[in-house]
C-alpha cells in the first residue's frame, strides 16, 4: 500500500511539474512576461543505456527512450530555463529491484525536472557589470526534481556570461548544492557545484550545424568523489521546425562500499530529433 501511495504522489508531482513548464512555455515567466524565448521537444533513442546508479537512466535491456520538453526565455530581469525529462524503457532506473524509487521496483518510466531561474545583475542595477570576457553576473539558483530514489536538489549561486570567439553562448555556474534521496535515508548532503553549458554554431558545405555541451561536476561528496557528467550535443538543423542530433554522454564517479567500490564510468550514445515550437 505504501509504494502505491508513494507511486501516486510521484505522479502528481509530474503531472503538476509538467503543467507548470506548459504554463510557462506559454511567455509568463515567474518574475515577467519574457521578450524572447524558445521551447522545443526533444526525443532521444539508445540501445546502450547501462545501469547507472546515481543517475538511474539504465535500463533492463539497455534500450531507452527519452522525451524531453525544454524552455528558454529572456525577461527584464534575467532569464529562465527549464526542462522536463521522461525515461521510458524495461525496469529503467532498476538494477535487480535496487534504486528505482518512487514508481517501484519495476516501471516502465522515470522521470526528471530542472528549473534555473537567473537573476542579471546588470539588467536590476543598471550599471554595467562587464569585464573582460564576462558579459554579465547573475544570481542563480537551480532545483532538481526527480523520481528515481526521490531524489531532490536544491542549488544557488552565481553564473556568468563569456563572450567567446566562435561562440553563440556561454554560460558557466557555481552553486552550493544540498542533495537528497532515498539511498542517504533523506540526509542532505552539501557539496560545490559547477555547471557550463555553450552554443557553438559552424557550418559544413552549407549545412548549419551547433555544437551544444553540457559539463557538471558535483565537487567533493564524501562517499562519490568528484562526479562527472559531460553531455556535448551535435545537432543538424533540417529547417526552422526540426533538427536531428547526436549526444555522446558520459558520466563518472567513485563507487560506494555497498556497490563493491572502485570507479564507475560510461558512455551513452544517443540519436536525437527535435521540434522547435
Amino acid at each position: 500500500m505504501k509504494s502505491k501511495v508513494i507511486g501516486r504522489r510521484s505522479g502528481a508531482a509530474l503531472i503538476a511539474g509538467c503543467c507548470v513548464a506548459l504554463g510557462m512555455a506559454t511567455g509568463k515567466s515567474a518574475f515577467a512576461t519574457e521578450s524572447w524565448q524558445n521551447t522545443n521537444v526533444t526525443v532521444g533513442y539508445t540501445t546502450e543505456s547501462k545501469f547507472d546508479p546515481v543517475f538511474g537512466t539504465g535500463t533492463a535491456d539497455e534500450k531507452m527512450t527519452t522525451v524531453r520538453l525544454e524552455h528558454f526565455g529572456v525577461h527584464e530581469y534575467g532569464d529562465n530555463y527549464f526542462f522536463a525529462d521522461t525515461y521510458y524503457g524495461k525496469d529503467v532506473g532498476s538494477f535487480n529491484g535496487f534504486g528505482a524509487g518512487s514508481f517501484g521496483e519495476q516501471t516502465r518510466n522515470q522521470y526528471f525536472l530542472v528549473w534555473n531561474p537567473r537573476l542579471s545583475l546588470s539588467k536590476i542595477t543598471g550599471a554595467n557589470v562587464s569585464f573582460g570576457i564576462i558579459q554579465d553576473v547573475y544570481l542563480a539558483a537551480r532545483l532538481e526534481r526527480g523520481s528515481y530514489a526521490n531524489f531532490r536538489a536544491n542549488n544557488f549561486g552565481i553564473a556568468f556570461d563569456l563572450k567567446l570567439p566562435g561562440f553563440s553562448f556561454f554560460e558557466t555556474d557555481f552553486y552550493t548544492r544540498g542533495a537528497r534521496f532515498t539511498g542517504d535515508e533523506g540526509k542532505t548532503i552539501r557539496t560545490l557545484f559547477w555547471r557550463t553549458f555553450a552554443m557553438l554554431p559552424f557550418e559544413v558545405a552549407g549545412l548549419k550545424f551547433t555544437w551544444s555541451p553540457l559539463l557538471l561536476v558535483n565537487f567533493n561528496n564524501k562517499e562519490r568523489d568528484n562526479t562527472v557528467f559531460v553531455q556535448p550535443d551535435l545537432w543538424l538543423k533540417l529547417n526552422k521546425h526540426f533538427d536531428v542530433g547526436y549526444r555522446h554522454e558520459y558520466a563518472t564517479y567513485s563507487k560506494t562500499a555497498g556497490e563493491g567500490g572502485g570507479t564507475y564510468s560510461r558512455t551513452t550514445p544517443t540519436l536525437l530529433v527535435r521540434w522547435n515550437f
